[in-house]
């Protein structure tokens, strides 16, 4: 058992009422006579994956361009009034994802939703989660706090209609979509708060001078650029936008100075290796904002840009882009991604005293990871970051099994994706 809060527990057991952990102990034969016992056999009991930034309802449109630089595959990929599927068909998309995550150990999605019907699937499948639904300022006009009102409104009438594990918050999508007066009114809710930062270079570019790429893509979009004379770092400081209860995805494109900005500030940091690899946006700076005490989790994105939700992937990206780096094998070790997966992820949403280590108190979210073909000598860390959703045998969610032998309990994949096609 890895507690993460505390060293292994080899031969480790935990007692749920409730939903909750009640007790965390290494196994004494005999201990528990009078509690329903379960074996798990030769695994590693973790607590959830948390993936700290996904877009689930982009799950089918994986794989559907390649060699595209970021400009050019967000206009080819991204949804947008007049040029995205219908409700039911991003809900059947949002669903495979959800399924596609659970199979991967991952138990808490933190999602950016167009629609927001991630946030019905999110619990269908059992996961626990927060759904940002995605505003895009600039397009909102003069009537911004009217059309937010009425967002806000439709945000609260959805939530009576979910469990407690999902939790619905806002995602002004970035400062180079959102005008500042509509940062700064998203700023001021008391909503959980999500929003994409310096995943390019060019977002500079735009928000100090209204030049560049983004202002060739959003001119032809028919938005006049938003040349604000700050670096997007500032421009979210200046709007309220780095503060506890808010997170910020990607932070590829920081300075040493904003680097410290953000740790400083207690917003969350969500590192995308793979997506921003394979859109050519660069690496983002790990070890400057871990060495800086920022609150720093790990996320997929959305399966059109990283190709695949496997959370093992991901771990590994991690891992080899930043040794490669620094040329230092120890800047990023296994035991360090496994907490940034797990732990990291919980504190980077605003969820660490609900999930994210194994301790009293804390929510009954678990997976099991098969050791059964490890070998004597083997990293524990390093030989679970090893492995693949096939390896994962168990998750379960408030204290309730939603994956058994590496099978989904609420939903088959295979008719996801039949009825999807």
């Amino acid at each position: 058992m890895l507690p993460i809060v505390e060293e292994p527990i080899y031969g480790g057991c935990v007692r749920i009422a409730d939903g909750r952990i009640v007790e965390v102990a290494e196994c004494v034969s005999g201990m528990w006579e009078d509690e329903q016992v379960r074996d798990l056999g030769n695994v590693a009991l973790l607590p959830g994956f948390v993936n700290a930034h996904s877009h689930i309802e982009y799950t089918l449109k994986r794989n559907a361009v390649d060699g595209l630089c970021f400009w050019d595959w967000i206009d080819a990929i991204g949804y947008r009034p007049g040029k995205s599927p219908d409700t039911l068909l991003l809900y059947e998309s949002a669903l495979l994802g959800a399924a596609e995550c659970a199979l991967s150990g991952i138990t808490c999605l933190a999602d950016c939703s167009f629609l927001g019907v991630a946030a019905r699937a999110v619990e269908e499948v059992g996961l626990r989660g927060i759904i940002y639904r995605e505003l895009f300022g600039q397009s909102m006009g003069a009537e911004y706090p009217d059309r937010i009102d009425l967002l806000v409104r439709e945000i609260t009438k959805q939530q009576r209609m979910l469990s407690d594990r999902v939790k619905l918050g806002l995602s002004p999508h970035s400062v180079y979509t959102s005008n500042d007066e509509v940062l700064s009114y998203c700023a001021n809710t008391d909503l959980p708060i999500s929003l994409h930062l310096g995943e390019t270079q060019a977002e500079a570019d735009y928000t100090v001078n209204g030049s560049g790429p983004i202002a060739e893509w959003r001119a032809k979009l028919g938005y006049d650029p938003m040349r604000r004379g700050l670096r997007p770092v500032e421009v979210a400081r200046r709007e309220g936008l780095l503060r506890e209860g808010v997170c910020l995805a990607h932070c590829v494109h920081l300075n040493r100075r904003e680097v410290r900005m953000v740790a400083s500030s207690g917003v969350g940091v969500v590192h995308c290796p793979r997506s921003n690899a394979y859109l050519g946006c660069g690496i983002a700076p790990l070890r400057d904002l871990m060495s800086a005490g920022a609150r720093l989790g790990l996320g997929t994105d959305g399966a059109a840009s990283c190709g695949t939700l496997n959370f093992f992937e991901e771990m590994r990206a991690a891992l080899m882009l930043h040794r490669a780096v620094a040329k230092d094998a120890g800047v990023l070790t296994a035991k360090m991604v496994l907490e940034m997966a797990t732990l990291g992820g919980a504190r980077a949403v605003g969820l660490a005293d609900c999930i994210g280590s194994i301790e009293p108190g804390k929510a009954a979210d678990l997976i099991a990871v098969d050791l059964g073909d490890t070998f004597p000598g083997e990293d524990l860390h390093f030989s679970i970051v090893s492995r693949s959703p096939a390896d994962v045998k168990f998750v379960m969610v408030d204290g309730r099994e939603i994956i058994s032998g590496g099978r989904t309990l609420a939903l088959d994949p295979s008719d996801m994706k039949r009825i999807a096609r």
